[in-house]
């Protein structure tokens, strides 16, 4: 951990981005607190979520063989599952019905809020099931007053460790002005191109202001609403 950057650090970015922000390793790292022998807590955590087949596997593990198999101890074996167990019992209490994308007005509604009184550039990904419903929403990057800075990779990422199927992503212009600018078209055209390569859906890129939204529909076509 002491190699990372402290602004790139799980406690730092949560403190920053909020809890959204972070991905599965990272908040797996912030209840594991510490690592193992030569391995950090950030290092402890992508290994389990591997080799449990990802955060849905990792939240079936019995207590046994997280303490055994992966050598972490009774006590933090023990703190791992109890934590699984109060998210259980947190979706057990609230059970929503599902969101479901049925087109880029959806998005622009769920992602709205997100945006309210923002003066920066906000990215997020929306993660999606087979039949586009929503798994998780995720924020991306912040950036300027006039850009935001989307990397495939990291959108990537965050849709296959949620295990998404297909995702969408948006983000807002504050100055009102819903027209997509050239980098917000060719960030589209990649990652419609990344995500055919790694068999995800692409379903859509939504730029959203206080009174509109706009999609980008790649290459040069746009619908707006």
């Amino acid at each position: 951990m002491a190699r990372i950057p402290a602004r790139d650090r799980p406690r730092e970015r949560l403190d920053r981005l909020g809890a959204a922000a972070l991905t599965d390793a990272e908040i797996l790292a912030l209840i594991l607190r510490s690592g193992g022998p030569g391995v950090s807590a950030l290092q402890l955590a992508e290994s389990l979520i591997a080799e449990e087949g990802g955060i849905t596997g990792l939240a079936k593990a019995a207590l046994n063989r997280l303490a055994g198999t992966h050598a972490m101890g009774t006590a933090k074996a023990s703190g791992l599952v109890a934590a699984f167990e109060l998210g259980r019992r947190a979706a057990a209490d609230s059970a929503p019905t599902p969101i479901a994308i049925r087109d880029s007005g959806d998005i622009a509604a769920i992602v709205k809020r997100e945006f309210t009184h923002g003066e920066r550039e906000i990215a997020l990904v929306l993660v999606l099931n087979t039949v586009n419903h929503v798994i998780k929403v995720q924020r991306l990057t912040v950036g300027t007053d006039t850009r935001c800075l989307v990397e495939t990779r990291d959108v990537l990422r965050a849709v296959l460790s949620a295990g998404g199927s297909a995702f969408a992503v948006a983000h807002n212009h504050p100055s009102g002005n819903p027209k997509p600018s050239s980098e917000d078209a060719a960030c589209t055209r990649d990652l419609q191109l990344a995500a055919a390569r790694v068999g995800l859906r692409f379903v859509d890129h939504v730029i959203v202001t206080e009174n509109g939204w706009c999609r980008i529909d790649p290459p040069n076509s746009m619908k707006a609403g």
